[in-house]
């Protein structure tokens, strides 16, 4: 995925802006972006509980009690959560200081590898099945981080309070006038959007060293890697107790007033991944991928041919570090011969 370095870069003015792509493919014009992303104390908020400690080791330092939201649930597939709070619907302040503390917080990236015959991955007996949490990559530690809140451009297409994506209204308001317009309108069938997105992550890389690690065990059968995120979505709506039945059973029929018009950007790196000569200014929020690869490489082997399934963590990575011997693979773990 070879690009310019101007295509998708962290201005030098504000190091949290990179160009919007999607699926690996990023634009070639800057995006209009907000201020960086500085969240508001809000009127709901509540002391610290135990249940979001502030000071664990390795723990990215985020403010874990703003995932806890009111008046929400969560679809199953974990990616959008649906909100139905009366105060965002109809207080623009309000929805306001929530979109910019949302989009302060990032998805739960991972990375998750099976392995089996498809019938048998169907059945849910595939071989191994292991998952990484890739969240630390994307929040550094001593810094407020690169992340900041998108907002669509004048020429974008996107649903402007529409039930089709549209180019107007052009609104030069920032995310004020946004949360305004939402919020006057009546119908019971509208719906504000905030996406978070991660940019500028070399996944293609660490699927073919994934892919390889594995071809190298003697595995011959199907493998799937993929690269999943939970609580990409966050979608604001008016509360339920506000439809009547005839709303509800001619709902699919009525006008849908869509807002999707905000996203909660979280750059890798400076720039998208390409080759070297393209990318010498690339930094990366945390460490390269490569970097990321030498760390986990050994501890992913050991994972896939004593056939895991589950979670691999910083634990595995320590146990395998400071085993005073190194750990035994199986010269043949798939007994194909």
């Amino acid at each position: 995925m070879s690009k310019k370095a101007s295509q998708s870069h962290i201005p030098q003015a504000a190091s949290q802006s990179v160009v919007d792509h999607e699926e690996h493919t990023p634009s070639r014009e800057p995006p209009p972006y907000s201020s960086p992303v500085v969240v508001p104390t809000a009127v709901h908020d509540q002391p610290m509980s135990s249940r979001y400690p502030r000071s664990i080791p390795s723990l990215p330092n985020l403010d874990y009690s703003k995932y806890s939201i009111p008046d929400c649930t969560v679809s199953k597939d974990g990616t959008t959560i649906a909100m139905y709070h009366p105060s965002f619907s109809t207080d623009p302040r309000a929805l306001t200081r929530f979109i910019q503390e949302q989009a302060a917080l990032p998805p739960l990236p991972y990375i998750h590898i099976v392995g089996g015959s498809r019938e048998a991955i169907m059945m849910q007996q595939p071989d191994f099945d292991i998952k990484l949490n890739m969240l630390r990559y994307f929040v550094p530690a001593q810094s407020n981080g690169w992340n900041y809140l998108r907002l669509v451009g004048d020429d974008e297409m996107a649903f402007r309070g529409k039930h089709t994506q549209t180019t107007t209204p052009v609104v030069k308001g920032g995310i004020e006038d946004w949360a305004r317009r939402f919020c006057k309108e009546s119908s019971s069938q509208k719906s504000f959007t905030l996406e978070r997105q991660l940019i500028n992550w070399n996944t293609s890389y660490i699927d073919g060293q994934i892919r390889s690690l594995i071809a190298a065990t003697g595995y011959t059968r199907h493998v799937t890697v993929s690269f999943p995120m939970r609580y990409t979505k966050i979608v604001v709506h008016p509360p339920r107790s506000s439809e009547s039945f005839f709303t509800s059973l001619f709902s699919p029929l009525m006008d849908k007033k869509r807002y999707e018009v905000a996203r909660g950007v979280w750059p890798y790196a400076t720039l998208p991944p390409g080759p070297e000569e393209d990318v010498s200014g690339r930094s990366c929020a945390v460490q390269s991928e490569e970097a990321w690869w030498r760390d986990w490489k050994d501890v992913l082997r050991l994972a896939i041919v004593n056939k895991k399934h589950g979670w691999i963590s910083l634990d595995d990575v320590l146990e395998y570090k400071m085993c005073p011997v190194e750990p035994e693979i199986p010269k043949n773990p798939w007994g194909y011969c």
